[in-house]
């Protein structure tokens, strides 16, 4: 038996795992595949959440996501009074601020937004300020947006934007309105409109901080 198992050692293959594979110093380390989907994910992660704000370059009028200060919001909501039944709507609410204070006095709001990653984090403000109630928010062009519902319109417009507030002039004057709504405009006035009321004030942060109030029936009998 011995004389056997002796012929058969000296025919067995020899075990590799004492002897080192020459191609082992090729393979990547077994953490590596971590690392690349990590950083693929961070890459991904840049991308979806930067892209909304880069793409606003390519709109027919690129204006910026600019947060509304606590003076402009609280200008232009003196001019709202929150009674039953009354509306407000955002026409571009980035971060919902406006909407979500006017919501906390009493009064339902809506915000008008395309980008989507605003309208998410709005959502979310919402729900910590606990106005989820009456304070909603749609992700839409706000050239589609329908404001025959609303006592209150909200615009803050851009620097020399004058196409982009003729425009929103066209809207508001063509397109059915509420019954004695009101636009308000922040930051810059509109363009041909005549305020019956505004507010401007040079010492605030750029003169930013001002406010004009429009009678939306009164511009839309200009029209006829």
């Amino acid at each position: 038996d011995s004389m056997i198992e002796s012929i058969e050692s000296a025919f067995k293959e020899p075990d590799p795992s004492p002897y080192p594979n020459p191609t082992d110093h090729n393979k990547p380390p077994a953490w590596g595949k971590y690392v690349v989907a990590g950083c693929a994910t961070v890459v991904s992660g840049l991308v979806f959440g930067v892209l909304p704000f880069v793409t606003v370059a390519f709109r027919r009028h690129p204006l910026p996501f600019v947060p509304a200060t606590p003076k402009q919001i609280h200008m232009v909501l003196r001019h709202c009074k929150p009674t039953a039944g009354t509306r407000l709507v955002d026409m571009g609410s980035g971060d919902g601020r406006v909407v979500i204070e006017a919501a906390r006095k009493g009064i339902r709001s809506k915000g008008i937004e395309i980008n989507q990653w605003l309208v998410l984090y709005s959502y979310y403000s919402a729900w910590r300020n606990g106005v989820t109630g009456i304070a909603t928010f749609s992700r839409k062009n706000l050239w589609k947006a329908d404001l025959s519902e609303f006592d209150y319109v909200v615009l803050f417009g851009g620097k020399d934007a004058t196409n982009f507030m003729e425009e929103v002039e066209d809207k508001i004057a063509t397109e059915p309105t509420k019954e004695g709504a009101k636009l308000i405009a922040c930051r810059f006035p509109l363009a041909t409109f005549t305020a019956e009321f505004e507010e401007v004030d040079p010492m605030g942060e750029k003169g930013l901080e001002s406010v004009w109030v429009y009678d939306i029936d009164t511009e839309k009998m200009k029209r006829k």
